[in-house]
């Protein structure tokens, strides 16, 4: 039978990080010269609606962009955290499904493994909070 962690896609951990140092190293200066050409850019400067047709230009899309994703990322969180409580609750599971040596659906294990499970979850949340927020 095959587990779902095998079919799950790879997450972003030190291994591509130590791969891409190396490349980011070699091309050091072409990363400055861009960061460097991006000082004197700022999409506030720009029109946020075209002055022929009314319409939304890039610049314009961008505050709304920002609005609905936010809202969308707040949305999904909500809801994945009362559909995993509701689960957790009702079906005596875990959050994340996973295989432990030893016998974690008894009280005091059940009870640990579901908050280490909580406390990874939000350490690699917050992180990707912090990106998109």
């Amino acid at each position: 039978m095959r587990s779902k962690a095998s079919c799950c896609p790879l997450t972003f951990n030190e291994p591509e990080i130590t791969v891409w140092f190396p490349y980011i190293r070699f091309r050091q200066r072409s990363i400055e010269r861009a960061l460097e050409l991006t000082d004197n850019f700022t999409w506030e400067d720009l029109q946020t609606r075209d002055a022929d047709t009314g319409h939304l230009t890039a610049a314009g899309w961008i505050p709304l962009t920002m609005k609905y994703s936010r809202s969308a990322a707040i949305a999904v969180l909500c809801f994945h955290t009362v559909q995993s409580t509701v689960r957790i609750v009702t079906n005596h599971e875990t959050i994340i499904n996973a295989w432990y040596p030893f016998d974690w659906t008894v009280s005091p294990f059940y009870e640990l493994v579901n908050i280490s499970q909580v406390t990874i979850y939000k350490t690699e949340f917050s992180s990707v909070c912090f990106i998109v927020f």
